[in-house]
């Protein structure tokens, strides 16, 4: 009775310890938070002190269906995401793992064993036999208390590395939809670049032309056609590298979506995508809003709860086992009265020396909090610089817009008049043909001035963490322990 009394002394003095956790409670690291991203206020960039106004599903602000049903097939069918979510759930199961140390142990045995004790021994068996079976059946309980917290820092650490593992999904689903909507512009406007340019090609082709007979004609001199044909050449060099990034850009898209490159989707008209405006950049506001800032602070959780566990392994650790069973040479009576068997005890095991080995795992701990906090650190700082590039970006971009458009109007009103001089007789096809070849170029670079804008706008949607943390689907949120 005094052993037993003892046994429940320790175990009730297990359930008060079980309260205490070694090493540090978490707390978020400090950071800078600027009121403002940039130097000074941007024409095209709102800044004030309200949320970012991102949608989950911010694709949608170009105003392109098409876009919009390519972005949802690919989420549905990437292997990407598909390995993302495996991972999540894999990460949960080992947290529900973890906790369940918590509880006892408790295992059932049975093992029959067929036994000769042979004639130099004494036969163990009351009725003098040597040889027989013996069965015996036990049911074992064990115990370990978790005294100071070892184990709660465990699941602490475990639930930091699924909710690492569910920001991880989220920032596959935003890198996903921001490269496939990037890559899905960038071949619209590559695309109707080279239209563009191999219509001024033709024009060029057929100036040439024109320029060769007036040098038969005496109108023209070697020097003429020479310079026509070095300006078709370098018209013609400037297609290859454009289709060859447009079919490598298709096939990035079929990537993407999940499909094989002979399975990419017809390109869309770059005209068929609008500009969004500009959301709200705060900086406040982005340790919420993006993924990757989050995903650091949970590798904080995880070192900061790794250095409680490498604290508790310096603290005396207790189990408890218990067990009651039985043993027979026949299977029916191995419970009968004078077989049963049990067992209660309590082991307690206290460090005292081992080499500075577990101090240095409790340092080596507390430095790695300390570098992943720092690493917390600069990932925020990152985040502010690629929002701070990306307004700088949008800001430059429109104005570059701004300017080929009106390089593109002035080569359009030459082209008219030179059209209209044309058919009055003032002026020359090849006069005619050179301005159409000015214009079609100032279009294409107006082309590329929109698409770069347009990409501006997706990395702003990026750097601004893409609304994936606003509302996270239902799906991707791991089943609640039952």
């Amino acid at each position: 009775m005094k052993g037993s009394t003892s046994t429940l002394t320790a175990i009730a003095l297990a359930a008060v310890l079980a309260g205490c956790a070694a090493g540090p409670d978490y707390v978020r690291p400090q950071v800078a938070s600027p009121q403002s991203l940039t130097r000074g206020a941007l024409s095209t960039a709102t800044q004030g002190t309200a949320a970012p106004s991102v949608d989950a599903q911010w694709w949608k602000a170009f105003g392109s269906a098409p876009l919009n049903a390519m972005v949802e097939d690919a989420l549905r069918q990437s292997p990407t995401i598909e390995a993302a979510e495996a991972t999540l759930r894999a990460a949960h199961q080992n947290v529900v793992a973890q906790r369940g140390y918590f509880y006892p142990s408790v295992q059932l045995g049975y093992s029959p064993s067929r036994q000769n004790t042979g004639q130099s021994m004494s036969p163990p068996l009351n009725n003098g036999d040597s040889l027989y079976t013996y069965h015996t059946a036990q049911l074992s309980v064990s115990y370990a208390p978790d005294l100071f917290g070892a184990n709660r820092r465990q699941v602490e650490g475990l639930q930091a590395q699924e909710e690492g593992q569910r920001l991880q999904l989220q920032a596959a689903r935003l890198s996903l939809a921001g490269n496939l909507v990037a890559a899905t512009i960038q071949a619209s406007m590559l695309q109707e670049q080279a239209a563009l340019i191999g219509q001024a090609v033709e024009a060029a082709q057929e100036q040439l032309a024109h320029m060769r007979k007036q040098q038969a004609n005496g109108y023209a001199s070697g020097m003429d056609v020479a310079t026509q044909q070095t300006l078709l050449i370098q018209l013609q060099q400037q297609l290859p590298p454009l289709q060859k990034s447009l079919e490598q850009t298709r096939n990035l898209i079929a990537t993407l979506m999940g499909r094989t490159p002979d399975q990419s989707p017809p390109v869309l008209p770059l005209s068929g995508f609008s500009l969004p405006a500009v959301p709200q950049a705060v900086a406040s506001q982005l340790v919420e809003h993006r993924p990757d800032i989050r995903i650091a602070e949970t590798q904080v959780q995880q070192a900061s709860a790794a250095m409680g566990v490498a604290t508790a392994a310096r603290l005396p650790q207790l189990a408890i086992t218990a067990a009651y069973g039985g043993g027979a040479t026949t299977f029916a009576k191995m419970f009968s009265a004078g077989n049963i068997t049990w067992a209660l005890g309590a082991n307690l095991l206290a460090p005292l020396f081992n080499g500075g080995t577990l101090l240095a795992h409790q340092k080596a701990a507390q430095a790695e909090l300390q570098a992943a906090a720092a690493t917390y650190q600069g990932t925020v700082l990152s985040a502010f610089q690629d929002v701070a590039n990306a307004l700088y970006a949008l800001d430059t971009d429109t104005h570059a817009l701004r300017m080929s458009q009106e390089s593109e109007q002035a080569s359009q009103t030459t082209l008219r008049l030179t059209s209209s001089q044309l058919q009055a007789g003032y002026a020359s096809r090849p006069a005619y043909l050179a301005a159409r070849q000015s214009w079609l170029q100032a279009r294409a670079a107006t082309v590329a001035a929109q698409g770069s804008l347009y990409g501006d706008a997706v990395a702003l949607y990026q750097s601004l963490g893409g609304g994936v943390l606003n509302d996270p689907p239902a799906d991707t949120r791991p089943p609640a322990p039952r």
